[in-house]
């Protein structure tokens, strides 16, 4: 069967979307990986080295040495299981709404139209996938939902530390919250509520941005929504 000869011009003059951003999502994928399966790694070691210690020290009550096993491997338990897990999370979520907020300011400087003035309280991001969505009719409103979601979250961890109790929109966060799976509220640091971002979580919301942000710009173009 005759192969046809690739034209390297015309390859090289095609305009390739989204690869940028596959990119950049892959880039907080792996960091995600990375650092979760450090972490696992992490534990383990320490835990092996608590044990030991806990083996090689002696004790005058037995009381004494159940109370300091339980306590020092307690330790090693929430550090890695919960403070380094949550902060190593935490990053991830404000990367990946970078991410989104990159992709889409740069659609915006690229549009072909008045944008209309962004109502009070609205973060950029929404405002602009919300406009796009509408003129070109994309059908994203689950996915404007989801985000508008995940940029609250990504809010009260940047500004308040993850606590709901110092974070202004609390409220509203709590209230969006409640059907939305995969974060929690919880008192993990015994500071009080916190945001509480569950194993794999951050990995499906990649997984579901591959599906609709790359292919954001080549269908917005198509639309005639971006200058040429």
């Amino acid at each position: 069967m005759a192969t046809k000869q690739l034209d390297l011009t015309k390859f090289l003059d095609q305009t390739f979307f989204g690869l940028d951003t596959l990119s950049m999502l892959s880039d907080v994928e792996d960091f995600i990986e990375f650092s979760e399966s450090n972490i696992g790694w992490q534990k383990h070691r320490e835990l092996r080295r608590a044990e030991q210690e806990c083996n090689d020290t002696e004790f005058d009550d037995p009381r004494d040495e159940a109370q300091y096993r339980d306590q020092i491997l307690e330790g090693v338990k929430f550090r890695f299981e919960i403070s380094l897990t949550q902060r190593v999370r935490y990053a991830a979520l404000v990367a990946l709404i970078t991410t989104i907020e990159w992709v889409l300011l740069t659609l915006k400087k690229r549009r072909a139209f008045e944008f209309p003035q962004k109502p009070e309280g609205r973060s950029d991001a929404i405002h602009i996938l919300s406009v796009f969505n509408s003129m070109g009719t994309l059908g994203l409103e689950q996915e404007i939902t989801a985000l508008e979601t995940l940029i609250f979250v990504r809010n009260c961890v940047v500004h308040s530390a993850g606590l709901l109790s110092s974070y202004k929109h609390e409220d509203d966060l709590r209230a969006a919250l409640t059907t939305f799976s995969g974060i929690t509220v919880s008192d993990l640091h015994f500071l009080g509520d916190c945001i509480e971002i569950e194993s794999g979580f951050l990995e499906k919301v990649v997984l579901d941005l591959r599906r609709w942000l790359p292919n954001l710009d080549r269908v917005v173009s198509e639309r005639g929504l971006l200058c040429k």
